[in-house]
């Protein structure tokens, strides 16, 4: 059995990996993903920005456009650090985030933090440094009455086991913007596909949006993660909204002269 430990702000949270995860996805003829993972650029664009400018963009219904046109753009960041023209003096920080905690969980797109997935028989979780989880639920439930759901950043995540790959349905996010040009609303499907590599070292993802309201066809693309290597695990993770260093980088320090 191994053992490894998650955390989020004062709280840990110990996820026994035992061999019984590991036993239920051999029997379901599927790739072992209980592991850690991080988000790779095999397109060799340099950024992630980069890579997801290739994708192909989102084909939209003329009222889904219509409402993207209107959609005032979001307000700049609080991000110094990027700009030479505001050298910042002696004392000073460099804001590069807007001082939050807690976020919104764990992204449906990983970043550049690694993520780590845990298999068992009736659920995945997939977990990060820093907070929040998505629960992937493989108990066969069905999704809740709309009604009774309040849409958040995660949705609401079915999922299945389908020709060695795992499939994952989600609804129920928040309204927003999809990468490469597209829309969603808590309407949206948004169906995952995880494949392993044969050599078990890379995880592709292909995420498809479906939603006729908002797609004149599904918006489908594609992330490449890389397996971590053995021993690798999610460090604890602190944060103090109240503390205005949470919004800090780099103070500049006193200068010798």
């Amino acid at each position: 059995m191994r053992t490894r430990t998650f955390a989020c702000g004062a709280a840990a949270l110990v996820v026994l990996l035992g061999s019984s995860a590991t036993n239920h996805a051999q029997q379901q003829g599927v790739a072992d993903l209980t592991d850690g993972w991080v988000r790779i650029d095999t397109e060799g664009s340099g950024s992630f920005g980069g890579l997801t400018a290739k994708f192909p963009q989102a084909v939209l219904t003329r009222e889904a456009a219509a409402q993207v046109k209107a959609t005032p753009p979001p307000p700049p960041r609080l991000d110094y650090a990027r700009d030479p023209s505001k050298p910042k003096g002696e004392g000073e920080a460099y804001i590069v985030t807007d001082g939050r905690c807690g976020g919104g969980g764990v992204p449906l797109e990983p970043n550049s933090a690694a993520f780590f997935i845990t298999q068992t028989q009736d659920k995945i979780l997939i977990t990060r440094e820093g907070s929040g989880a998505r629960h992937l639920f493989l108990d066969g439930r069905a999704h809740p009455d709309p009604t009774h759901w309040t849409p958040n950043a995660q949705g609401h995540s079915l999922a299945r086991y389908e020709k060695g790959d795992l499939v994952v349905d989600t609804v129920g996010l928040t309204p927003g913007n999809v990468t490469a040009g597209g829309r969603r609303s808590p309407e949206t499907h948004l169906m995952e596909r995880f494949r392993v590599s044969p050599d078990g070292k890379r995880l592709t993802i292909t995420y498809t949006w479906q939603d006729p309201k908002i797609y004149v066809k599904p918006h489908s693309y594609a992330l490449v993660f890389e397996r971590l290597p053995e021993g690798n695990y999610a460090i604890e993770d602190w944060c103090d909204p109240s503390d205005p260093r949470t919004g800090q980088s780099i103070v500049v320090p006193k200068q010798l002269r």
